[in-house]
């Protein structure tokens, strides 16, 4: 019995053995064969044609090399659709359409500015007394790639302002700027999240299972899901920081206008499905748009501890949920207490360094590239070294920022103002899943011990299970699992079916895209434009004759004249002349009377016929010219006192009021005492711990103060920023005062 029992078990291990080095060979990529050339493009004169992966790269394989797609000029049959007129629309060099309202508004509405040449210069007609947009608000209308994780071309005009004068301020730019068309809500809000936002895993396989949960598709590409080291990790820690300048949310696809070049691309799509076509539109333009996000930077860091070095430090699950937390500053502010350095070893060990430089794998996303390399290498012995090199890239988002976490709606819901745009959507739509389905981890081979595939590109990689690791997962076993086990798992999914009911009312709506011998319905172009107002129910790809429209205005704004359009016989708007004006009420008061009551006999008492409002003569307004202090607003006649909360962000200084204990307060702070008639006295140090933070500021900006450097006997003019730079540099200077010195 013993004799067996030995037998099956040398048996089953010569299997595994032999199994192994088939599962486990390198399987290099292998691309298939070019499909047919796609149909010649009346415009660019080009015709596609793309192949599709036949084999991924697995077990650490080369990758493909070369494009999926090709490209050659040809001879087109048919013209180009820019060409097609825009009726009585105004028609811009690239053919787009724009309504006539917006000709001679001083907005450029068509990308050339086509729309405002040969005016008569007359600038009453103008929509908005401002022109300028948010900082960096252009990249709010840029694709995005999810399967390579990149913004791509723009697919939304962030220029285009559709009529509408909306203003946003910003507290810290002390600016107004102008909304466009395409942002719903833009909002200047600085935040910064350091404490609380690093993570912890028990494994690389719990990272991964956690990254595939709350991906969009696949995998997140901006994740460390390439980085990490499957044959030592045992527990990871993500260290996390983030930058945020701004958050923005764009309108629905209803009410945004389209980029030039995006739409051209669509004008050009065939009316038949061909997947080359439609799968080079994805290359450039991405896959989806950006629904909203926020402008801002962020940071992450991998660190790798494995069993060993944990052992090696006596560190125990106790001591590393006390202490995790406290990596990041110890990294990079200042030493934790002792009994957390045991897990700081630990990591040290894992990353094998043998000196006091310890290399880290980062990620990093807005913020000048040239300091990411700096990132990469922590000084165990110097962590204020390292927070100064983390200070210095935080400071460059304001200057290099990118969208952060976006949220993302796909691409073909942008697919309007062309021929068959319905056809098109649904033509694009097929296509997008088809892309997606590109890089689905169900063309990658099985992982052994149910590992876990994941699709990059050409190559498939697998994510092992704890207690296992190898190119395929082959080494080790799972604890209570036969080792090399591999569980069955269905094939790639079919694409999907065409619904039958859209395709039935398309062939009604558009009978020219499916080459059909029915008379399309008569309709109406896109409504006219009204300057500060918007349509109110969600605008349509087609408006049939009597179909209407409702008009409403931007707020600040009220609406005069009919709030409907109607879609008339003729294929025309009919409209009431709706104007928006501007909501700036005169003041009214009632004379004698303010206040009409219901008596018992249900009369009103005094009537409301003998009632009579009276305009309130306008007060004197401020004197041109008139320039505040940043501790003062602007009044009626003058400048009047700022309250001490209302003040922003300056120079930080430290003072006494009256016989209390020195503190910290802004430069604006003071001032607005000041104003207000209270005394201070300057100080050089405040009681207590006084962070100074380096002020973010541009050069010469601020108000002037007085100072007096530390080996200088005499008073000089300085700015604020002038002041926070020498401080930033470690030197002594001592304010004496708030204003500048006299002349």
């Amino acid at each position: 019995m013993k004799m067996d029992l030995v037998a099956v078990l040398s048996s089953f291990a010569l299997l595994v053995v032999l199994i192994c080095p088939v599962c486990c060979q390198h399987v290099d990529c292998r691309w298939g064969s070019y499909g047919e050339w796609s149909e010649c493009d009346g415009c660019s004169r080009t015709k596609v044609r793309t192949r599709h992966v036949e084999l991924y790269a697995q077990f650490g394989g080369a990758p493909c090399s070369g494009e999926a797609t090709q490209a050659q000029p040809c001879v087109s049959k048919k013209g180009c659709p820019l060409a097609t007129g825009c009726g009585d629309r105004f028609r811009c060099t690239s053919g787009q359409c724009i309504s006539q309202s917006l000709v001679c508004n001083g907005d450029h509405d068509c990308e050339d500015g086509l729309d405002e040449r040969n005016c008569d210069g007359d600038n009453s007609q103008y929509s908005c007394d401002l022109n300028k947009t948010p900082p960096n608000s252009g990249v709010t209308g840029r694709g995005y790639n999810v399967l390579t994780g990149q913004l791509r071309a723009g697919v939304i005009n962030t220029l285009s302002f559709g009529g509408q004068c909306r203003k946003v301020f910003s507290g810290d730019h002390q600016d107004s700027y102008r909304l466009p068309q395409n942002i719903l809500r833009y909002n200047f809000e600085v935040t910064v999240e350091n404490e609380d936002s690093d993570e912890s895993y028990d494994s690389s396989w719990s990272y991964i299972q956690h990254i595939q949960a709350n991906a969009l598709v696949g995998h997140d590409r901006r994740s460390f899901h390439k980085e990490l080291t499957d044959n030592k990790a045992y527990r990871l820690i993500i260290l996390k920081n983030k930058v945020e300048l701004a958050q923005f949310q764009n309108s629905a696809p209803q009410y945004l206008t389209l980029a030039e070049g995006f739409w051209k691309a669509l004008s050009s799509l065939p009316y038949t499905y061909d997947y080359s076509a439609y799968r080079q539109l994805f290359e450039r333009y991405g896959t989806h748009y950006l629904s909203e996000g926020k402008l801002g930077g962020e940071y992450q860091g991998l660190l790798e501890l494995d069993r060993q070095a944990l052992d090696s430090t006596s560190t125990t699950n106790i001591d590393y949920q006390r202490c995790w937390r406290k990596v990041k500053r110890r990294f990079f502010r200042k030493k934790v207490k002792t009994t957390c350095e045991k897990l700081i070893k630990s990591v040290s060990s894992s990353h094998g360094n043998k000196v006091n430089n310890m290399p880290i794998k980062v990620k990093v996303f807005g913020g000048d590239t040239a300091l990411t390399g700096a990132l990469t290498l922590l000084d165990l012995d110097n962590p204020e070294a390292n927070g100064e090199i983390y200070d210095n890239w935080a400071s460059s988002v304001k200057d290099f920022p990118e969208v952060i976490d976006m949220k993302l709606r796909p691409l073909y819901e942008l697919v309007k103002e062309v021929q068959c745009a319905g056809l098109k959507k649904v033509h694009l739509k097929r296509a997008l899943e088809e892309y997606l389905s590109e890089e689905h981890p169900c063309h990658c081979g099985p992982c052994q011990n149910n590992g876990k595939p994941l699709l990059t590109g050409s190559e498939c990689h697998c994510a092992c299970r704890p207690g296992t690791s190898g190119h395929a997962c082959e080494q080790g076993a799972v604890i209570g699992e036969q080792p090399g086990v591999i569980d069955g798992s269905w094939t790639c999914w079919s694409s999907w079916g065409t619904c039958i009911g859209n395709i039935q009312y398309l062939q009604t709506m558009e009978p020219q895209c499916f080459d059909l011998p029915v008379t399309p319905p008569k309709t109406c172009g896109a409504p006219p434009n009204l300057r500060n107002g918007y349509i109110e129910v969600n605008p349509r790809d087609f408006y049939l004759v009597g179909n209407t429209v409702q008009y409403s205005c931007i707020d600040g704004y009220y609406l005069i004249g009919g709030a409907v359009a109607q879609c008339t016989e003729t294929q025309k708007w009919r409209t009431e002349s709706p104007v928006c004006k501007s909501a700036t009420w005169s003041v009214l008061y009632a004379e004698e009377v303010s206040e009409i009551m219901c008596s018992p006999s249900l009369q009103w008492s005094p009537s409301p016929a003998s009632a009579h409002c009276k305009a309130v003569l306008s007060g004197p307004t401020p004197p041109p010219g008139l320039k505040c202090k940043p501790w003062e607003n602007i009044g009626k006649t003058e400048c009047v006192c700022k309250m001490p909360s209302q003040c922003s962000t300056s120079l930080q200084l430290c003072a006494r009021l009256g016989s209390s204990q020195t503190r910290g307060l802004s430069l604006c702070q003071l001032g607005a005492l000041r104003c207000l008639g209270r005394s201070f006295e300057l100080a050089t140090d405040c009681d207590g711990p006084q962070e100074r933070p380096c002020p973010v500021r541009t050069a010469n900006q601020g108000q002037f103060v007085r100072n007096r450097n530390a080996d200088d006997s005499v008073a000089k003019t300085m700015t604020e920023c002038e002041v926070g730079a020498r401080r930033c540099a470690n030197e002594q200077v001592h304010v004496v005062g708030i204003e500048a010195c006299p002349e």
